[in-house]
């Protein structure tokens, strides 16, 4: 019997099972997000606030290690260097920033982006 394809928005998709630790993926997505705004990958786990650019950023990484690879706020809090509760703020703050189409479309892609890399890289590695 015929079954329709189904579609789906790629931000319900659950995340995918890496072998890879938290650490490396925090790691790769902080260098992808530095790698968008244009600044030092090192500038997002620096132990200092930064500028608030830096800030920003920092906060949407926190966001895609969160979201798009379902870390806990205390593992990600633990790879960057901050609190949990200070994640959790970072996750509120870029979460309520996705209603301005522009950011949306953004961290759209960059999770699109982090995603496919993370995973390819897994599988070129078999």
């Amino acid at each position: 019997m015929f079954q329709p394809a189904r579609f789906t928005d790629p931000r319900s998709e659950p995340p995918p099972s890496l072998p890879a630790s938290p650490e490396v993926i925090c790691q790769f997505v902080a260098s992808c997000v530095a790698a968008d705004f244009n600044l030092d990958a090192v500038a997002l786990t620096a132990a200092t606030r930064g500028s608030p650019r830096v800030a920003f950023a920092r906060q949407v990484a926190m966001y895609l290690a969160h979201v798009g690879f379902a870390l806990s706020f205390e593992m990600i809090g633990r790879c960057f260097g901050r609190d949990r509760t200070t994640v959790a703020h970072a996750c509120r703050v870029v979460e309520d920033g996705r209603d301005d189409i522009w950011l949306d479309c953004r961290l759209a892609t960059l999770e699109r982006v982090c995603r496919a890399d993370v995973t390819g890289s897994r599988e070129a590695e078999r």
